[in-house]
């Protein structure tokens, strides 16, 4: 019966997320990341819960939402979201992420920040919060 539980919560991965994005994701498990995948609105979601940040904001983590369409990598990751509680440690909101937004049941705080020259060959999720990191350390300074 187990195995059965198991095909049944694994099948709508293998209807829209691909098999290079659920490789991509074993491998950050392997490295530590805890991801979780939800599948709705057209989308693959991926939560990153305790997602560490820089110390230029009021706490020193957050749980990280990407948002990639069902054809990743072919189709490019395009900003990231938040708690929507995190801010700067001055107490403003950072720069590029003062929309807040429903997804999946919660509300996000987006930060709109947009990879150039995405390459589906070459890019991959590492690659991917890489840019998210440096989003991170450029948001959350107000004199840029």
């Amino acid at each position: 019966m187990g195995s059965v539980i198991a095909w049944c919560l694994l099948e709508p991965l293998a209807n829209m997320a691909t098999e290079i994005l659920l490789q991509e994701v074993a491998e950050l498990r392997k490295s530590g990341y805890p991801v979780e995948i939800v599948e709705a609105d057209g989308v693959v979601n991926l939560i990153f819960e305790n997602y560490s940040i820089p110390p230029i904001y009021t706490r020193p983590s957050t749980t990280l939402l990407l948002r990639l369409p069902q054809s990743y990598p072919n189709g490019n990751p395009d900003m990231f979201w938040t708690d929507v509680d995190l801010l700067c440690a001055d107490g403003q909101t950072p720069m590029k992420a003062d929309l807040l937004e429903n997804h999946i049941g919660k509300q996000w705080r987006r930060f709109s920040w947009h990879p150039q020259g995405w390459n589906p060959g070459i890019g991959n999720l590492c690659m991917y919060l890489e840019f998210v990191n440096y989003g991170f350390a450029k948001a959350g300074k107000h004199d840029q």
